[in-house]
């Protein structure tokens, strides 16, 4: 069952959960053995032996049962002071794939599979079911306390505006609202709809690519960072999404104007080779899901200039990925429709 993409919907009849950066995946269990325990994700393909800690958790909280789970299979972060530990996309990626980890790889990025649903138990079909009951029945399984298990929780009294604060100060992607009555049904659905959160940076321009095809001669995408004491900037990603035309061709006036042999940034980009360098003197806005671990945009696109705010304006350091805040100051969280 899918989710469709939309603001938070109003009213009692629907229940709130967090929407985690994971890899979806149904989960069928069977007895107490990890190798009857299957992992199906949703492209259709088997990946039981890339998170064979999570066929083991399953399996010793099944005991003699045999269930159908829906969830989200997640790599947390490494926890450290100030920064508590949350999903990582990229600590995920070093699992994705690998067919045989070795424990040092599955102690080091250990899998958590975060249950949302229960579609079957003990040979009885429980898709008819309206979605509290379903829910009910999950939470009587007993998977929260054990280790690599959890089931995702309902943020049950809150508004949506207080939901999404929630969500982003725990480095979660959105909400996902599901109607209480709704049964499971596979497929795109208007009983389930996802909020994603947004958020919103100001990074100096340092650099840029040109584009290609009918964008060739124009700007593909700029380079973006954040000063540093030192006075150079860190790298923080390129964004090219969401550039109109038209300021395809003024950004490639401005800073072909302002271009320098010599590059802005503190270190090597991975734009290395095809970048032009420019003055970092332009500051522009760039909306995006997340940082990576590395404090890098994950899924940003263009926002615009602002011709307001002059390079010293910027807060300096890392982004709240490196830092542990829920937001940099100068960053803002949005919730946006898809």
């Amino acid at each position: 069952m899918l989710a469709t993409a939309g603001s938070v919907p109003p009213g009692p009849e629907w229940a709130l959960e967090l929407k985690w950066d994971g890899m979806r995946a149904l989960a069928y269990v069977e007895g107490l053995d990890p190798d009857n325990v299957v992992l199906v994700s949703r492209a259709g393909r088997r990946v039981s032996r890339s998170f064979p800690d999570v066929a083991r958790a399953l399996a010793a909280v099944a005991g003699e049962r045999r269930v159908v789970l829906d969830g989200e299979i997640v790599v947390l972060s490494a926890p450290s002071a100030g920064a508590p530990a949350r999903p990582s996309f990229n600590r995920l990626q070093l699992r994705m794939g690998v067919q045989k980890p070795s424990p040092q790889l599955v102690e080091t990025a250990s899998a958590t599979f975060v249950a949302f649903d229960l579609l079957c138990c003990d040979d009885e079909p429980l898709l008819d079911l309206p979605y509290l009951e379903r829910r009910a029945r999950l939470e009587r399984l007993g998977l929260d306390g054990h280790r690599g298990l959890v089931v995702s929780p309902v943020l049950e009294g809150l508004d949506a505006q207080t939901a999404l604060e929630v969500a982003g100060s725990h480095g979660m992607e959105g909400i996902v609202a599901k109607r209480r009555d709704a049964p499971y049904r596979p497929g795109r659905s208007h009983a389930w709809v996802k909020t994603p959160l947004w958020r919103t940076t100001e990074a100096v321009i340092g650099g840029w690519a040109e584009g290609r095809g009918r964008h060739a001669g124009a700007v593909g995408a700029v380079l973006l960072g954040l000063p540093t004491p030192a006075g150079c900037l860190r790298y923080i990603g390129h964004v090219g999404t969401g550039l109109r035309d038209t300021e395809r061709d003024q950004l490639h006036v401005q800073l072909a104007d302002a271009e320098t042999a010599d590059s802005p940034f503190d270190g090597p980009v991975p734009e290395q080779r095809a970048a032009r360098w420019t003055q970092p003197t332009l500051v522009a806005e760039a909306r995006f899901r997340s940082w990576s671990d590395d404090g890098v945009l994950r899924h940003s696109s263009w926002r615009g200039l602002r011709l307001d705010r002059q390079p010293d304006d910027l807060p300096g350091g890392l982004p709240a990925a490196d830092r542990g805040d829920a937001a940099p100051p100068g960053h803002r969280w949005h919730n946006s429709r898809g």
